[in-house]
């Protein structure tokens, strides 16, 4: 499988662990999964093991009674099933199992795809969730009911691969991938490719052979080896009990950055004074240390003790129990004993009501034995409590935490690099990796590099997607470049959408960057606000529960009835169970959104969401729009001061450039690739799109390398208007590279000029051979395999089957005269000279060829 996660994870810098450099996905996963291991390790040494042990249980169950050829396939998939516990959801299983039950051979056929290792897996979960959907039909027909669901989603299909196959595949659920991917500073996919995601970073975790000796001995202690390879159940089990609410780690910076420094430590003075005062230990199952959105809150019992609030609440800054109400805010506690929780904004009032206080903490811990909230306890904010020293270094980081690290330079960042430029020259002369090259000294700065650092670098870059490479082509339009109308199935239904191409994404992109470049906070964006909905949705489903989305009309409502298989939703009115059921899907919504971030500059609904998605309900969507911008600007984070960001710079390399209709490619684009007009610069030119009818320019901060084979085009074929706009780099030949070559039987620099200097006077200097051809010849049967696949095929074409011109190039040793022995008819006259000038030439055979024959190119 194509390792997708190394398109998309990112380098962090890493300052704790000295080692060496190392580039793109294995830095930053080594970094973050070791941290995310000794959290785990942590985890058992103090809580033992945390109840996971199930999923052993239930694999193993699966393992002894799996068996596709069963005479009764029912109750063999009941008993290989019977211990999947909550790792299923209910609906889901439902489906499944009634499926089984009702048409067992047809599930029979559905499980024996999907376990088909010879099939690419995408290629297979696709098949059994349309291959559901068909019976779901036969389903609800058998029982006479429509409320089924088959809801057989990724996380569902993950359970029956691992259950399958427990040594190639990981037990996926969302919240967890979605903290593992904020952990590593990736962005999560979108519903529906998650598992596969997830999957490829296991893979990688497994390859890197991160699983290390301490963790395995610490684990083993709590689980014993299984029969089969059990590394991608180790993975799973790191992640979700890491993640776990309850042994989830916070950053307490973070949590109190909102916090006044002077109210935290009078609330932590006077914290102290009660655990001095009733001799309290850490530990101790009676006390809780928790934290709400807005307040940090000291917990005995059932009973909040004391309280302080944060700069974004409303409520008083400090509340306490007491046996007597002391303050105008105040409230009863209910039950027995007695007591008031009171609210003030003067800690003095709560220093002069001391004794009301601790008379009230007194009772609660005579009347408690163990807290029913201990599993809500954050060690963090416990360590706060009694280690001083701890507390004292976590509070002296907020006086420092909104100062900020000036942005790494690149090295020589003055240097002004062209934004368009073409290199151009004869084959084999480097132009493709010297895109590499440039593209990756435009990104990460001008410095010595090796070849492999470069090709790291360029790969990190790739799957940081600010750098794209393409080709042109006849067939490549400029609907595939810039946008243009094309067919989409969404559920079974073909709609025609107008899709982005390939430099107006990395355009939007390079924008988008700019703006949210103020602050490093990872933004809260579309993507996120889909995928909580369908969690959301999938919790009240499964809890038998409406989902339900207001809408313009009052009273009125849609209720989200199911997930289909690709992630998209679907909506039925909450006044009628009877009525059509509306799908909404992911690719429109997100598209609505991008036109409509604000839903209240929308005057008529119909019209304007036509306009961009085009025939739908207009409802269903603005309902769910409505959701998602709702939690957009719920979850947006306060602009901290603008920080002097250099802009992050992407780059567009291109090619054989020549070798597409340029004009028709780049359209109205070829004014706007001037550097005067680009984005964000003095003559900044927009143009109206003919497709989406939007207003695009391109940003200043977007890079275009082209490459071009002078031996296919020459320059001057170049639509002169785009010419102007491109500076042109030539690539020759440079036969000093191969001066340090491995083999020194013949002298390869001095076979390359001799070549070069024939074919320059037989032809021109465009046709000449690159340098590239002869790099990495070891001995002489990679030179001969050269010569024989690429060197003569190319002479071929450079002399049109000239063969005197390809021996006057490499001489006769190569290529020899044969005597003309073709015997024509002669009832039939021609140009008799004609016949008897022909002259036949043969190469000669590769097998005879040896050092003294590439030798005799340049020395007879």
């Amino acid at each position: 499988m194509t390792t997708e996660i190394e398109k998309s994870l990112q380098a962090v810098l890493d300052k704790t662990v000295d080692q060496k450099k190392v580039f793109g996905t294995s830095f930053a996963l080594k970094k973050g999964t070791s941290e995310l291991i000794l959290k785990y390790i942590d985890i058992l040494r103090e809580n033992g093991e945390p109840n996971e042990a199930y999923k052993y249980l239930a694999i193993n169950t699966f393992q002894q009674n799996w068996d596709l050829e069963a005479d009764d396939f029912y109750q063999m998939f009941r008993a290989s099933f019977s211990k999947v516990a909550n790792l299923l959801y209910q609906n889901s299983w439902g489906f499944i199992h009634t499926a089984t039950q009702l048409f067992p051979n047809e599930v029979r056929e559905m499980f024996r795809k999907l376990y088909n290792e010879s099939v690419e897996i995408s290629q297979r979960i696709k098949t059994f969730q349309t291959e559901s959907e068909k019976l779901l039909s036969k389903v609800r027909e058998k029982l006479n009911r429509t409320n089924i669901k088959a809801q057989q989603d990724e996380r569902t299909i993950s359970v029956y691969l691992a259950f399958r196959f427990p040594e190639k595949y990981m037990l996926y659920k969302y919240d967890y991938y979605k903290n593992f991917c904020k952990e590593l500073n990736i962005k999560p996919k979108k519903t529906g490719e998650c598992f596969l995601h997830l999957q490829e970073l296991a893979n990688l975790i497994i390859r890197e052979d991160l699983l290390d000796e301490n963790f395995l001995k610490t684990y083993r202690k709590f689980y014993q080896k299984p029969d089969w390879d059990d590394q991608y159940l180790m993975i799973q089990n790191v992640l979700y009990v890491v993640f776990r609410d309850d042994f989830k780690e916070m950053d307490l910076v973070k949590l109190l950055k909102n916090f006044n420094r002077k109210d935290l430590e009078e609330y932590y003075e006077f914290l102290d004074k009660i655990i001095e005062e009733f001799d309290l230990q850490q530990n101790d199952q009676k006390l809780v240390f928790n934290h709400r959105d807005k307040w940090i809150v000291f917990t005995i019992g059932q009973r909040y003790i004391w309280r302080i609030r944060n700069s974004k609440s409303s409520e008083p800054v400090f509340a306490a129990i007491s046996t007597n109400v002391f303050t105008i805010n105040h409230s009863n506690f209910e039950g027995e004993p007695n007591a008031f929780w009171n609210g003030t904004d003067d800690i003095l009032e709560i220093r002069k009501n001391k004794e009301k206080i601790f008379d009230a903490i007194e009772k609660e811990l005579k009347t408690t034995r163990k807290s029913s909230f201990l599993k809500y306890n954050k060690k963090e904010l416990e360590r706060m409590a009694f280690d001083i020293d701890f507390r004292n270094e976590i509070l002296s980081q907020l006086e420092t935490q909104t100062k900020t690290e000036k942005p790494m330079e690149n090295t020589k960042p003055d240097k002004k690099t062209p934004l368009n430029q073409i290199l151009f020259g004869a084959p084999g002369t480097g132009k493709t990796y010297t895109t590499k090259r440039i593209a990756v000294e435009i990104i990460n700065g001008e410095k010595q590099r090796t070849r492999q650092e470069i090709n790291a670098e360029y790969e990190d870059l790739i799957n940081k997607k600010q750098i794209v490479f393409t080709t042109f082509h006849q067939s490549l339009s400029y609907e595939d470049f810039i946008e243009g109308i094309k067919p989409e199935t969404e559920e079974g239904n073909i709609t025609y959408e107008i899709k982005d191409g390939i430099f107006k994404d990395l355009a939007k992109r390079a924008v988008s960057y700019n703006k949210l470049s103020e602050t490093d906070e990872q933004v809260y964006d579309f993507d996120s606000a889909w995928n909580d909905l369908i969690e959301e949705v999938n919790a009240t489903i499964q809890k038998d529960e409406k989902f339900e989305l207001p809408i313009l009309t009052i009273n009125k409502g849609l209720n989200v009835t199911e997930i289909t298989n690709q992630g998209n939703l679907k909506l039925k009115p909450k006044s009628n169970v009877d009525s059509l059921e509306y799908t909404v899907s992911y690719n429109r919504t997100k598209k609505l959104q991008e036109a409509f971030p604000s839903l209240s500059v929308v005057k008529n609904i119909d019209r304007e969401f036509r306009s961009v998605i085009g025939g739908s309900n207009s409802t269903a969507y603005w309902a769910v729009l409505n959701y998602i911008n709702t939690k957009i600007n719920a979850n947006q984070k306060p602009k901290i001061e603008k920080r002097n960001f250099s802009p992050q710079k992407y780059v567009l390399i291109i090619d054989e450039i020549n070798r597409g209709n340029v004009s028709a490619i780049f359209g109205e684009l070829i004014t706007l690739l001037e550097e005067d007009k680009r984005k964000g610069n003095k003559e900044q030119t927009e143009v109206i799109l003919p497709y989406s009818h939007d207003k695009f320019s391109v940003p200043n901060n977007v890079y275009l390398i082209g490459t071009m084979n002078t031996a296919d085009r020459s320059v001057e074929a170049l639509d002169t208007a785009l010419r102007r706009r491109f500076s042109f780099i030539e690539m020759q030949p440079n036969p000093n590279v191969l001066l340090d070559s491995e083999y020194q039987d013949v002298d390869l620099k001095q076979l390359l000029e001799t070549i070069n200097q024939r074919i320059e006077v037989l032809i021109d200097k465009d046709h000449q051979i690159g340098h590239s051809y002869f790099i990495g010849i070891q001995n002489l049967e990679d030179l001969k395999w050269v010569f024989k696949d690429k060197i003569i095929p190319l002479l071929e074409e450079y002399f049109y089957g000239d063969f005197g011109k390809i021996g006057l190039v490499l001489g006769g040793k190569f290529i020899y005269q044969e005597e003309n022995t073709a015997k024509f008819t002669k009832n039939f006259s021609y140009e008799n000279d004609f016949l008897e000038d022909k002259k036949v030439y043969r190469f000669t055979p590769s097998e005879y060829w040896d050092e003294s024959t590439f030798i005799s190119v340049y020395e007879d």
